[in-house]
């Protein structure tokens, strides 16, 4: 895999995972965004190589809900699933 095609997927899952924060409500994105940086030192761009803090966080927020915004996440990238980076990502982030 090149560095192109690494870059491609992570901006792949992090607008994927953007878009289903501010599909959910503005404000959410924004406290996630909070959260990680506080609780990780990390941004939202960082959870690609980092899914464990984004599960984390979505479920200090959302609870057992958190599972309804990963699986709007997987809905968004289900055009590639055979990528075995982004299989990984939801992998972690499911558990």
């Amino acid at each position: 895999m090149t560095c192109d095609d690494l870059d491609m997927k992570k901006n792949l899952v992090i607008l994927a995972v953007g878009k289903t924060l501010i599909d959910i409500d503005s404000r959410r994105y924004t406290e996630v965004s909070k959260l990680l940086d506080e609780k990780y030192g990390i941004a939202l761009s960082d959870c690609y190589e980092n899914p464990k803090y984004l599960r984390e966080v979505l479920k200090d927020l959302y609870g057992n809900s958190y599972k309804f915004l990963v699986d709007s996440i997987k809905e968004k990238l289900l055009d590639f699933p055979d990528h075995l980076t982004i299989t990984n990502f939801l992998d972690v982030l499911t558990k």
